[in-house]
């Protein structure tokens, strides 16, 4: 098993051997977070990913717009999993955080949230991106707001707590980019996570 992955010289992504798309919108996700939509070109995916040039245009006919789309969509649903898996929101919040750790340790802190990459560094030239993104985050705080509402709480205070779990945790992970430490991170969960105890003992 230890050899299923290897080191690459881009900001500690690792190249994974599987399904060439498949590996290819992995790290196209991994470099949006890294370096924004401006710098994720099909030549860095390439490198990185160690797929052949002649995949791109046969995996992804629309080419680098159509790439960095399924991307967005990729980590989009990734988030949806961890929640909609997680046998509470605690638990939802304890997986997100314990995987944000990991991928800022590992990248230096140069790791970033794909969907939030693409609306902060927005490309005029693909508007679709923007609009991904928003149902993206939209999404995540539907899911979110249902867990918290099988725990007890009303639609409406379920539909907030989800949104200001959202904010503080993807500011967290921006200001751990920042400083290049983990504290910020250990504190949204912290503080998000008393809130819920909170709530759920209502």
């Amino acid at each position: 098993m230890a050899n299923e992955a290897t080191p690459t010289s881009e900001a500690g992504v690792v190249k994974r051997r599987g399904n060439t798309r498949d590996r290819m919108v992995r790290t196209a996700a991994e470099l949006l977070g890294e370096y924004g939509v401006a710098g994720t070109s099909i030549d860095r995916v390439l490198s990185v990913s160690g797929a052949p040039r002649g995949s791109v245009y046969y995996h992804f006919p629309g080419g680098r717009a159509e790439m960095l789309s399924a991307a967005v969509e990729q980590a989009g649903e990734l988030v949806l999993r961890t929640i909609g898996e997680s046998p509470d929101p605690s638990a939802a919040l304890r997986t997100f955080a314990d995987f944000w750790r990991a991928r800022l340790e590992v990248t230096g802190f140069r790791a970033g949230c794909p969907v939030l990459a693409v609306t902060v560094d927005e490309n005029p030239e693909l508007p679709e991106l923007h609009g991904q993104a928003a149902a993206a985050f939209a999404g995540w705080q539907d899911a979110l707001a249902a867990r918290l509402v099988e725990s007890g709480l009303d639609d409406g205070a379920a539909a907030t707590l989800a949104e200001q779990s959202l904010c503080v945790l993807e500011g967290a992970v921006a200001m751990c980019r920042a400083r290049r430490e983990i504290a910020p991170l250990d504190s949204a969960v912290e503080a998000i996570g008393a809130l819920y105890r909170l709530r759920e003992r209502g």
